[in-house]
C-alpha cells in the first residue's frame, strides 16, 4: 500500500469515526427539546475572505456555501422541521455591482446544481423555498429558483427557506398590501386589518416562527430580519464567521435553548 492509499484509508476511517461520534452527540442532545424551526443570519463571508486572503471575489461566498450544506445535513439529522437562511438582504442590493454580480451568478451555479441533484434523487428529504422580492432577481435566476422550489415541492423532511432580496420592513409592506387587497378589495365599506390578516399575508406564513435564531461574524442585531417574528425567539450570536460555523457552534447553540427552556416558556405565556 503506497502513501496516497494509505492516507485514503486513513480519511475514510477518521470520516467514519467522526459520523458514528456525529450521530452519538446529536442522540445525546435529542434527549432535551429541538428546536421546530432555526433560522439563520448568515454574516462573515467577507471577513472570511479577507482573513484568509483569499483574492476571488467570490472566495468568501463560495467558503459560505460549503457551510450550507454541512448545517442542512446536521440539522436534518437532528430533525429539525424548517430552517431559514438569510441569504442575500435586500440591502445587500446596494453594494459594489460586481459583487451582487458575482453573488447572484454562485447563486445561479448552486440552484441549478441543486435542481441537478434533486431530479436524480438525492434530495428527497429537502424541500426548498425562496421568499422575499423575488422580482428583484435577474431572470435566469428568477426562474431556476422556481425549477428548484417545484422539482422539491412533493418532499417530505426538512423544509428549508431561502431568504433572497428580504427584509423585513419591505416583508411587512408587502403583507399590508396583499391583506387590504384580499379584505378590502370590494370597496363597499370600511374593514378592519387584524394582525392575524397580516400575518396570513407575510412572505414567511408558510413556516412557524424561529425558535432559535444562530448568527455568526460576533454581531448582536437582526439586520432587518424576520424581526416581526423573533419577538419570542432566542438569539444566538458567535464570533465564528458563517464559513467557518462547525458542529460545535450549533450544538453549543442547541443545548443553550435547552437550558433557556423555562424562560422562554413562561415569556411565550405572558405574550
Amino acid at each position: 500500500m503506497n502513501t496516497r492509499e494509505e492516507v485514503g484509508e486513513f480519511s475514510k476511517l477518521y470520516n467514519g469515526f467522526m459520523t458514528v461520534m456525529r450521530r452519538f452527540i446529536f442522540k445525546v442532545l435529542c434527549v432535551g427539546p429541538i428546536p421546530n424551526h432555526i433560522s439563520f443570519i448568515m454574516d462573515g463571508n467577507r471577513r472570511f475572505a479577507k482573513k484568509h486572503n483569499l483574492q476571488d471575489l467570490d472566495a468568501g461566498h463560495r467558503a459560505g456555501f460549503v457551510s450550507v450544506t454541512h448545517v442542512l445535513q446536521y440539522c436534518q439529522e437532528i430533525e429539525v422541521p424548517y430552517v431559514t437562511l438569510y441569504a442575500f438582504g435586500h440591502d445587500n442590493f446596494r453594494r459594489e455591482p460586481e459583487e451582487v454580480k458575482c453573488v447572484m451568478d454562485l447563486m445561479l451555479e448552486k440552484i441549478e446544481l441543486t435542481i441537478d441533484q434533486a431530479i436524480s434523487g438525492n434530495l428527497n428529504k429537502l424541500k426548498v423555498i425562496f421568499i422575499g422580492d423575488l422580482n428583484m432577481l435577474n431572470e435566469r435566476l428568477k426562474a431556476a429558483a422556481q425549477r428548484l422550489m417545484e422539482v422539491t415541492e412533493e418532499n417530505k423532511g426538512l423544509m428549508v427557506v431561502v431568504c433572497v432580496a428580504y427584509s423585513t420592513s419591505h416583508e411587512i409592506v408587502h403583507a399590508i398590501r396583499e391583506s387590504c387587497v384580499r379584505k378590502c378589495g370590494d370597496g363597499d365599506s370600511p374593514q378592519v386589518l387584524e394582525v392575524s390578516d397580516i400575518e396570513e399575508c407575510m412572505y414567511t406564513s408558510i413556516v412557524p416562527d424561529p425558535a432559535l435564531v444562530i448568527r455568526t461574524g460576533g454581531r448582536d442585531r437582526l439586520s432587518n430580519f424576520m424581526t416581526w417574528q423573533t419577538s419570542r425567539s432566542l438569539l444566538h450570536t458567535t464570533a465564528a464567521l458563517w464559513p467557518e460555523l462547525g458542529l460545535w457552534h450549533l450544538v453549543w447553540a442547541i443545548l443553550k435553548f435547552q437550558r433557556m427552556q423555562n424562560y422562554l416558556q413562561k415569556k411565550q405565556k405572558l405574550d
